[in-house]
Order: C-alpha cells, then structure tokens, then sequence
C-alpha cells in the first residue's frame, strides 16, 4: 500500500494542470542567476534584450511537469532568434534550464512525443554550435553526454515509476481478489454448515413427532411409558433448540441434489480405514467414555477429522498421522497429528490449502460451537490441529 501511494502521488504531480510553488522557486532562482550574468556581461548584444529573452527562455522551466514538450519548444523558439543575432552566452543559468526541460522530457514523454523533445534537445544544442560556444569536437562530445544523461536518467526514472505503478496496481488487485476469494471461501463453508445443521434439526423434529404421537397412543393405558415417551420429547426439543440457535444467521445458499445420512462419530474407525485404504498410515485413539452428543455437536467433530485426514494425505501423503478423541467432563478434545514427509518435514498446509477447505471449514465448525482450535507445523516436523469442542451439561 505505501508503494500505491506512492505512485498515486507520482501520477497526481504528472497530471496537475498549475505549476508548483517548488517549480516558481527553481524558476525564479535561474532568472535570478541570469540577471546577475548579465550584469557582469556573460551575455552578448544589448542589455535589456538579454534579460528579456533571459527572462522568456527561462519561464517554461516552471510549466515542464505540466507540459514538457511545449516548454522545450518554447525555449528553443525564444532563443534562436537571440543566438543568431548576437550569439550564445557562456550562462549557468542557461545550461541549468537546457538540463532540467531535457530531464523532463525524458521523465514524462513518450513514443513521438519523445522523440520531438529529444529533437529540440539537440536543436537548443546546434544553437549553442550557432553561437560560438562549442568550437573543438570535444566541446560537442561533452556537451552531447551531459544532455544526453540527463535525458536518459529521466527516461529511465519513467520506466522505474510506470513498472512501479504495474506492479502496485497487479499486487492490489491479487490483494482484493484473495480477500473475496477467502470471504467467499467462509461463505460457503457457513452455508454447507447451514445445511447440515438444517437435516439435524428436521431429524429432531421428526423424533419429537413420533415420540409424541408415541406418548399419546399409551396416554390412557400406559402412564409410565407415555412419561419416558415425554421425557424424550422434552430431551430432543432441548438439543433441537440448541441447534437451531447455530442455524440462526448463517446463511443458506443452494441445496444439493442428493443428501446422505449425517455422518456421527460411531463412524470414525470407518474413516479412518478410508485413510488407511488411501495408503496413510494412520493410528486412532479414543480416551474417556463416550457420551450421548447433539447431532450438530458430533457432525462437526467428525468434520474436523475429516478435514485434517484430508490436509495429511494432500500434503504428507507418505507420512504416518495420530487421531485422538478424547471425552471429558465438559469438552471434546480432537487432535491430529502426523509427523509429514520423510525427513521429518511437511509443506505448510495454511499456505497451501485453497479457500473453501481446510483450515477455513475447521474454524468456522469450531467457533460456531464457542470452541477453539490451534493448528500449526511442530518444531519436531510435522503438522498439528487441536481442538476443544464444549459440551452442553445435559449431555454429560
């Protein structure tokens, strides 16, 4: 961003349409300068047409920001009838204008334009030949390497700014382009949760219907199980409750053609044999006792190992990887862990893993459910993700 700024300031000095107060001051010095040669007679011909023309081929200096061309045109105009009447005089202030129109054009033309400028450039230089300055060849080949370096240093600068300004505008873009690539990433990973979390509360609702219809069937026969049947009722509208406060916000975008079963986490060996079969070696660990979860609780825990099974066989694909599920009183644990390539080394799976996978979907399951999650390379080698899921106190 300091770079754009940059260039944006370049681009706002190329375009002004007034000269400066900078550019009046430099102009001012040099009429300054002249005025004072000409007293001391550096200038040929009569005094007050030397400070005139002094005065006129010196002024475009200040507008050669704006219009470089036209001041070195205007220059060299005022100046040839002067140095084919009177001659060319030996002035500092002179040779600093010729340098700085020569300079600008270089800085700001291009194509033909620049090629008229270099032409008056040379021009200004054939008057100072005119006019008795330049007698000896090595009096042109100096003077010829001033003006030429002075226009290459200028055409140069251009090409250092333009090339700035290409990659200034390409990096903000790839910028712009990355933030809605990786909001648009967040957005569909919220709506496939939406939509998972969808089937789990239609699940309930359809439980709390025949749990209910169940109670009212044995209401006059049986009071004890019309009790547990309502019991149950109660229990299932409690997590579909919880559920739905998830759902609430999280935008809904499609549906998808086909819909399979929720996987819950009595599916993990399977999982993991799908690792296995896939060629990861791959080691799973339960601790604790498992206990009943809500269906959106468990579905997200079972995503997150199935995104970082994922991430392990994309990137370390020959490396061995440890899952752990561990149960305790008021959480869920999740950690997996591979030891990445051989050597001991892995890819960086943050840097790799494109938007809408990976390390997105992990942790917006996570902070839907008020969890963290930690995920990182190991100083050992290898990659980590631990995960803390809470779990409601009715569950446990």
């Amino acid at each position: 961003m300091t770079r754009l700024r940059w260039v944006t300031r370049e681009r706002t000095m190329a375009g002004r349409r007034a000269p400066s107060v900078l550019d009046w001051l430099v102009t001012m010095g040099l009429v300054s300068i002249g005025l004072l040669e000409i007293a001391s007679e550096l200038f040929p011909g009569p005094v007050v047409i030397a400070a005139g023309f002094l005065v006129a081929s010196t002024v475009p200096v200040a507008y050669r920001h704006i219009a470089p061309l036209p001041a070195i045109s205007l220059s060299v105009v005022v100046s040839l009838p002067y140095v084919l009447l009177f001659g060319a005089g030996n002035s500092l202030a002179g040779a600093v204008t010729l340098l700085l129109l020569v300079w600008s054009v270089g800085r700001q033309l291009t194509g033909r334009a620049l090629f008229a400028g270099m032409a008056m450039g040379l021009l200004m230089i054939v008057e100072l030949g005119i006019g008795g300055r330049l007698v000896v060849l090595e009096d042109w080949v100096y003077v010829l390497l001033i003006y030429g370096g002075a226009l290459g240093l200028g055409v140069a600068l251009r090409v250092q700014t333009e090339r700035s300004i290409v990659l200034a505008i390409t990096a903000d873009r790839a910028q712009r382009e990355q933030e809605s690539m990786a909001q648009a990433a967040v957005q569909e990973e919220r709506a496939r949760i939406a939509r998972e979390l969808h089937d789990v509360v239609a699940h309930n609702v359809g439980l709390i219907v025949l749990q209910a219809g169940g109670a009212r069937s044995v209401l006059s026969t049986d009071s004890e199980r019309a009790r547990t049947a309502l019991l149950q009722v109660e229990e299932t509208g409690r997590q579909t409750l919880a559920e739905m406060r998830h759902l609430v916000g999280i935008l809904r975008i499609g549906e998808t053609p086909a819909r399979q079963p929720l996987p819950r986490l009595d599916r993990l060996p399977a999982l993991v044999d799908e690792a296995r079969a896939a060629g990861l070696d791959v080691k799973l660990r339960i601790e604790g006792e498992a206990v009943e979860l809500p269906a959106g609780l468990e579905l997200a825990a079972y995503r997150l190992v199935q995104e970082a099974l994922t991430n392990v066989r994309k990137h370390a694909p020959n490396g061995s990887a440890q899952v752990l599920l561990g149960y305790e009183p008021d959480r869920l644990r999740i950690e997996v862990l591979n030891d990445g390539e051989p050597g001991g080394t892995v890819r960086d799976a943050a840097a790799t893993v494109g938007p809408g996978h990976g390390l997105i979907g992990m942790r917006e399951r996570v902070q839907l459910y008020g969890g963290r999650i930690q995920v990182g390379p190991l100083a050992s080698g290898g990659f980590r993700v631990d995960a803390v899921l809470p779990v409601p106190a009715a569950s446990t």
